[in-house]
């Protein structure tokens, strides 16, 4: 079937050389992928695992949390364990719709995982050993490892802190495989690497957005990129995606879809063009204004962030005066910029500690709402 859109992949050359080198040493750190929404991290990563690790030299257990509803243990465990149905006696077909990347255990102990008779990290590193030993090398990637916050199992144990423990134990310590933890939520990754014995454990490969140069090379092609057919972009059109939707990767490829609903003849018309643009900036600031409400703090917060952050960027301390003004006290400041993070209205840097918006379209939107609740104060 041939599709009239179709996601691109641009450039990511040093970041593919960063994780083949990576990959090729001892497992000895996690890795932690971290970067804004919609920067292309799980198309970086899936890539990667396509294009760069052979099946026959490595067993890659790619678990995308994003896309997998977990609550409680027994949620966890049917997503990270499956049943091996290799020596099953049932026809090719229909042992093939269980070929998922999981750990693939006999029905006995899969049983004993769900009634809690058996650990899933002892399990998990005995699989792990008899990957190593046949001579494969093991990746475990996981995306939007937040996902799993708040669970507990056996007791008080909290899952996410056994699970990172036991990776350290399988890469810094055991040195049995590697592991990718990818989040969109830097606010997550500081706290997790601060609350847990990861320190000296872990390396960072930030994936920001696509520089003007890419996102020029991304359009001035669409075909070839995008595989599109149906319009080319005038040089006027690109630069205002650009100043509209900087590097977002996501953002970029769902407008050009907007696009195809008002191409003629091989074009985007100028007025076509322009209410979309408009369009987009006016959903973004409404975002703005469904968050603050009728609080006024929050509203506070918005205006503050508009008039200290440079270049969409800024510190901690930078909006320090909502403590001193008593809008916040200190706790419920960093619980609202880390929830303003989770919302992916911000993001989060955990190696610089620097909050951005994510994106130009989140500049706009937030100079757009600040502009409007000015005017009803005047």
């Amino acid at each position: 079937m041939e599709w009239t859109k179709e996601p691109a992949f641009i450039n990511r050359k040093q970041e593919i050389f960063f994780l083949e080198k990576w990959v090729s040493e001892e497992p000895d750190n996690i890795l932690f992928i971290f970067g804004p929404k919609s920067s292309g991290k799980t198309a970086l990563l899936s890539c990667f695992i396509e294009h760069n690790l052979p099946d026959n030299r490595y067993d890659i257990k790619h678990f995308n949390l994003r896309e997998i509803f977990i609550v409680n243990y027994q949620h966890f465990i049917q997503t990270f364990f499956g049943i091996d149905y290799s020596k099953s006696k049932d026809d090719v077909k229909e042992r093939r719709q269980y070929n998922l990347k999981v750990f693939k255990l006999t029905v006995d102990t899969l049983k004993g995982l769900e009634e809690k008779s058996l650990d899933p990290f002892a399990v998990m590193k005995q699989e792990l050993q008899k990957t190593v030993d046949g001579g494969i090398r093991a990746v475990i990637v996981i995306d939007e490892l937040q996902a799993l916050e708040g669970i507990y199992f056996n007791g008080q144990r909290e899952l996410l802190k056994e699970l990172f423990n036991f990776f350290v134990a399988m890469t810094k310590e055991s040195h049995l495989c590697h592991v990718i933890i990818a989040s969109s939520d830097g606010y997550f990754i500081e706290r997790i690497y601060n609350d847990s014995k990861l320190k000296k454990t872990s390396k960072f490969l930030e994936v920001d957005y696509l520089s003007k140069e890419d996102v020029k090379f991304w359009l001035d092609d669409l075909d070839e990129s995008s595989k599109i057919k149906k319009f080319t972009l005038t040089d006027f059109q690109k630069e205002q995606i650009w100043n509209t939707l900087g590097g977002s990767c996501w953002e970029i490829s769902a407008f050009l879809g907007d696009l195809l609903c008002v191409a003629h003849d091989g074009n985007i018309g100028e007025e076509d063009f322009a209410d979309l643009i408009e369009k987009k900036k006016i959903t973004t600031r409404s975002m703005f204004v469904d968050y603050a409400g009728l609080f006024k703090d929050k509203r506070q917060l918005f205006f503050t962030i508009h008039a200290v952050a440079a270049n969409g960027r800024f510190e901690e301390i930078d909006v320090e005066s909502l403590i001193t003004e008593g809008v916040y006290d200190e706790k419920g400041l960093r619980q609202e910029l880390s929830e303003l993070v989770r919302q992916n209205f911000l993001a989060y840097n955990p190696v610089t500690a620097i909050f951005s918006l994510q994106g130009k379209s989140m500049e706009h939107g937030l100079r757009m709402f600040v502009e409007k609740m000015q005017k009803r104060q005047q």
